[in-house]
């Protein structure tokens, strides 16, 4: 196996490698595969290596690259925070209920977080992948008054060795490519704290 740099922590200078097909690359910097992440080339079912690794490994099986471990690196104003993308738009946990239809099948779920231009969902169909486009209905419920439409683009599916049954969902981070204009309301609402366009605090 190709090796690269000293034993070390996973850390900033930590070296990785990619495997993708047959073909090892890298080596990369860790806060490069967080960017790498964030774009949608590395997802949590490629396998990756760094010295610390006896094999090749599921990036989604990787404390590294857990989102409790993400997260903390925003907080903590770590200097691998430089990696992450700012976001256009605020993101908010929200629950909402939802059903989805990708041109062949009907599917049930629920968003985790929102924003004005995409969602966190749980998605009960695990075949989905990245540049996918599906048709999200936001149904209505006590956090949602009026249902409405979403036509969005798979960015990002999330791996875990629980959600390998065909019947099981999985997480997508989907971006939004068109609205309905009663949804596009209720998503600034719901992402800016209860204030609607036009309205002030």
């Amino acid at each position: 196996m190709t090796s690269g740099g000293a034993q070390q922590t996973a850390s900033g200078g930590q070296e990785w490698y990619v495997l993708r097909g047959d073909m090892k690359y890298g080596p990369y910097e860790y806060k490069s595969l967080i960017t790498m992440i964030q774009s949608g080339e590395l997802l949590d079912y490629n396998f990756v290596w760094a010295p610390h690794l006896e094999n090749w490994t599921l990036v989604g099986e990787l404390q590294e690259f857990s989102k409790d471990r993400l997260c903390r690196l925003i907080e903590t104003k770590d200097h691998l925070a430089g990696a992450f993308k700012d976001r256009k738009t605020p993101r908010v946990d929200y629950m909402v209920p939802v059903y989805a239809h990708n041109d062949h099948s009907f599917f049930d779920g629920e968003t985790v977080s929102i924003s004005e231009g995409g969602a966190l969902v749980l998605l009960n169909d695990p075949l989905l992948l990245p540049e996918q486009k599906v048709l999200i209905h936001f149904r209505e419920c006590a956090e949602n008054p009026v249902s409405f439409n979403v036509l969005a683009e798979i960015v990002r599916k999330n791996f875990s060795k629980q959600r390998l049954n065909v019947k099981s969902g999985l997480h997508y981070a989907v971006r939004f490519l068109q609205v309905q204009d009663i949804g596009k309301n209720q998503l600034t609402k719901w992402s800016r704290g209860g204030v609607t366009q036009g309205e002030t605090v």
